[in-house]
């Protein structure tokens, strides 16, 4: 909605919303392009912004508003980030989308990498597939509980003002951390592509 908000009568000086918007644009463009390189970023850009719009969008939602108080009879209202299962998820699709780029690039050929520069390191290079996304999911996971947590504990405490500059810097707290696994992911899906062109 904001995107069409934004681009609905384009000007070729843009001003106001239109020049907001361009700006996200250009930043989420930055993202891909500083980690995957000039010349093959422009399709990893809707995966990544997608990755860095929603990631945001679910943080905020939980620094937000201190759903934790609201009690209900089964589970919990909480920010999505704050569940395990969907940092995992997001993780396993940036890991997905690694290989792809790998694959794509290169074809079978992507595997050697394995045994690079000595087939001693191949139990390593297949370990840290494995921790990528693992590393992904908890640092985001956890960064997203403890500040949901620290809010809740504060407003229970001392319901009244006190509270907010913490709920501020939560706000930017979960923005670093959907720059972090966007940046981390482009930059995930850069290293599988590169030295790749003979």
């Amino acid at each position: 909605m904001l995107s069409f908000l934004g681009t609905r009568n384009l000007q070729r000086i843009p001003e106001n919303f239109q020049n907001f918007m361009e700006f996200i644009l250009e930043f989420l463009q930055d993202i891909a392009k500083n980690q995957i390189g000039e010349k093959e970023y422009r399709p990893w850009v809707p995966y990544i912004a997608t990755l860095f719009l929603f990631i945001l969008g679910c943080n905020w939602a939980g620094a937000l508003i201190p759903w934790k108080l609201i009690h209900l009879p089964e589970g919990e209202l909480a920010a999505p980030t704050n569940d395990i299962n969907t940092t995992v998820a997001l993780a396993l699709l940036t890991s997905l989308a690694y290989f792809y780029a790998g694959l794509s690039k290169k074809g079978l050929g992507y595997f050697a990498r394995y045994i690079q520069p000595t087939p001693v390191l191949l139990p390593i290079n297949i370990l840290e597939d494995f921790t990528k996304p693992l590393s992904l999911s908890f640092r985001l996971f956890g960064n997203v509980l403890a500040d949901e947590l620290v809010v809740s504990v504060f407003v229970l405490l001392i319901p009244v003002l006190i509270p907010l500059p913490v709920m501020i810097l939560g706000l930017f707290a979960s923005s670093i951390q959907a720059l972090i696994f966007s940046t981390l992911s482009a930059a995930y899906i850069g290293e599988a592509m590169e030295g790749h062109e003979e």
